[in-house]
């Protein structure tokens, strides 16, 4: 029988919980706004993808270094200078606007949003016990979902050319550190460490793996042009908001049945089935409407498709990865799996800025539907070549946010464990 969560329980949680919406709020407001904005300053694809993947790169520089800032000086400290550093970054974009420098502030947002992610989600891990773990991680899995959403609404309230929008999400990055601040909680313990073995994971979960790498490949394109090529197709404003919207939306409404599905078959199966329809949404996104469907219409069902196939297959990779690994391995496997998608989100828009080099911003989509065939291939293979796992050995789904928070990474190839 599933334990009950408590009042109690919630109370343990709420000020996180708190915070890690409204950081999500500026989060969301933050991934349509950049990009729009160096679109409209004349920022080619290619400088406008590798900003993308310098965030990234400071998404990986956090998972190194952010263990032994929080060592230092402890989980709110961290997250306070995280938080402010944050908000001095959004507000410089306003102010110097030039591709170089912009590189070079995604990389610092990447890893204090990283870094903002180890505090939080660790101190979760830390608040929850295990018999109630699944149910808490939901309800934040889909709070997480409804404040990107929301970031969506708030970039329609502003002029991206102007200064309002950056300020708007500014200041939710500073009101985010009230929460966490006031909180009567108890900081959690201070990390220990585990050892990452991206050979061992490979051998036990190549599905798990390779879904790391092809959700690495097509989220960090995704997030980083998908604004951009919404804008390219002839989408206002508001209109990209939507479009944004839409996709984020179809992962949320999509990532509970199909986890759910793949607790009762194969999860390679569920996996392959989605990967598919991310290949088939990728090439509705990136042909132009057919039928005299009107263009705004074919991109929302091309995006509510392509959020509803792709993004829950980072979950359902996980749960893959975590039925193979041991209880106590189960820290290691994900801090392993995390630097595998963490170091291909960074190349993943680099590649994709060659690609629209060659064939025109549409041709990010047959990008990422070039990356979830050859998935859905490699997931094929991997059937034939090893049966399922028992029933009785699996893990249940668990649905995780689509912007996934980084475990700690040490510089020696090990991971602290967020217990």
């Amino acid at each position: 029988m599933h334990a009950r969560v408590t009042s109690a329980d919630l109370a343990k949680i709420t000020a996180l919980v708190a915070t890690a919406v409204i950081m999500l709020l500026a989060n969301g407001l933050q991934n349509t706004l950049v990009p729009v904005r160096a679109h409209a300053e004349g920022f080619s694809a290619t400088a406008i993808a590798l900003m993308g993947s310098a965030y990234f790169v400071g998404f990986l520089a956090a998972c190194i270094l952010c263990p032994r800032l929080i060592d230092r000086v402890g989980h709110i400290r961290t997250f306070a200078v995280l938080c402010a550093a944050t908000a001095a970054i959004v507000l410089a974009h306003a102010m110097i606007v030039d591709p170089v420098a912009w590189g070079v502030m995604r990389a610092g947002i990447g890893f204090c949003a990283a870094g903002m992610y180890v505090v939080i989600e660790g101190w979760l891990n830390q608040q929850t016990h295990n018999k109630i773990r699944g149910r808490i991680f939901t309800l934040y899995a889909a709070l997480n979902n409804l404040a990107l959403l929301s970031g969506q609404y708030l970039f329609t309230l502003g002029d991206p050319r102007g200064y309002e929008l950056f300020s708007i999400a500014a200041i939710l990055t500073m009101a985010c550190m009230l929460p966490v601040a006031l909180t009567r909680q108890p900081e959690p313990a201070r990390v220990g460490v585990v050892r990452l073995r991206l050979a061992r994971l490979y051998k036990l979960s190549p599905v798990g793996v390779m879904g790391a790498v092809a959700v690495g490949l097509v989220s960090g394109a995704f997030w980083t042009l998908a604004p951009v090529f919404a804008e390219a197709r002839g989408m206002t404003g508001d209109g990209v908001a939507l479009f944004m919207a839409a996709t984020i939306l179809g992962g949320a409404v999509a990532q509970w049945p199909l986890g759910r599905l793949s607790d009762f078959t194969d999860r390679r199966l569920v996996i392959g089935m989605a990967a598919a329809g991310a290949a088939f949404a990728g090439v509705v996104l990136a042909i132009p409407a057919p039928f005299g469907i009107a263009n705004e219409t074919w991109m929302l069902i091309g995006g509510m498709l392509f959020g509803a196939t792709a993004f829950p297959i980072g979950a359902l990779t996980n749960a893959h990865l975590n039925d193979h690994a041991r209880q106590e391995e189960m820290t290691e496997f994900a801090s392993s799996n995390l630097f595998v998608y963490g170091t291909f989100a960074a190349i993943g828009p680099a590649i994709a800025a060659g690609v629209i080099a060659l064939g025109g911003m549409s041709a990010i989509f047959f990008y990422t539907a070039s990356v979830h065939a050859a998935f859905v291939i490699f997931v094929v293979y991997r059937m034939v070549a090893r049966g399922p796992l028992a029933q009785s050995d699996r893990e249940p789904f668990e649905p995780v946010p689509e912007q996934p928070a980084p475990l700690h990474l040490s510089t020696d190839g090990a991971a602290a464990k967020q217990t």
